[in-house]
C-alpha cells in the first residue's frame, strides 16, 4: 500500500493550479483555517479575469503548487 504524503499548509503568494479545470490558476491571497469537512484547510485564491478579478475558496486536495519559474 502507497501512502501519500501530506503536504503543509501553503504561504500567502504561492501560485497554484486549480485541479479539475482548463488551465485555471491564481495565487493565495488568504488561509481561511481547518473549516472544511474532516477539518481540511480552506485557501482563498485570487484569479486574474477580466474585466475584473474573481476570488475562488478551494479545499487542500483541489489545489496543485506551480513551481517557481514554471
Amino acid at each position: 500500500m502507497v501512502t501519500k504524503k501530506k503536504s503543509g499548509p501553503l504561504k500567502l503568494g504561492d501560485c497554484v493550479k486549480i485541479l479539475h479545470s482548463a488551465d485555471l490558476h491564481g495565487r493565495i491571497v488568504e488561509l481561511r483555517g481547518p473549516l472544511g469537512p474532516g477539518g481540511s484547510q480552506i485557501y482563498c485564491i485570487l484569479v486574474r479575469r477580466k474585466p475584473k478579478p474573481a476570488y475562488i475558496e478551494l479545499r487542500e486536495d483541489q489545489r496543485t503548487v506551480i513551481p517557481v519559474g514554471g
